[in-house]
């Protein structure tokens, strides 16, 4: 029986899947500040609050940790349009920063399913700023198709 998976993807977002929330690496990496808040078809959207551990030491968000969040989202945008067995995995990013994102600014993070086909994948993430609404980053990655077949465990 196939699933769907924004149906699945929903109950991350509301709390009720089984085993509880968003997946083990946003604990261990600190994202404590993410939160999941909607999904359809092609895309995902999340709001950030960067902490100070997210960040150099004059308080502005540091590059990757801006790269792991767009990954997430756009994880989540490419998996909405997934289809039967299907498995993805990131195969590139390019990142563009038009503002620096400082400690205590909310993003509202929107990763949208530009283009699919069999083999690839483009997404967008675009963050900006809650409360402004100016552009801070934007992030287009290309996601590969791939079957994960791990064998019985």
């Amino acid at each position: 029986m196939q699933q769907d998976p924004i149906a699945i993807i929903r109950t991350i977002i509301d709390g009720t899947v089984e085993g509880g929330g968003p997946p083990p690496y946003i604990d261990g990496m600190g994202l404590e500040g993410m939160v999941f808040t909607a999904v359809e078809k092609g895309r995902f959207t999340l709001e950030w609050t960067p902490e100070m551990h997210h960040c150099q030491y004059d308080g502005l968000v540091q590059g990757g940790v801006v790269n792991v969040i767009a990954d997430t989202g756009q994880s989540f945008a490419f998996w909405s349009t997934a289809q039967g067995d299907e498995s993805y995995s990131t195969a590139e990013f390019s990142t563009r920063f038009f503002r620096p994102i400082k400690v205590g600014d909310t993003m509202i993070v929107e990763s949208d399913v530009l283009n699919r086909s069999r083999r690839l994948g483009v997404i967008e993430s675009t963050f900006v700023h809650a409360e402004t609404g100016k552009l801070h980053a934007k992030v287009t990655g290309s996601w590969m198709l791939a079957k994960r077949d791990f064998g019985e465990s």
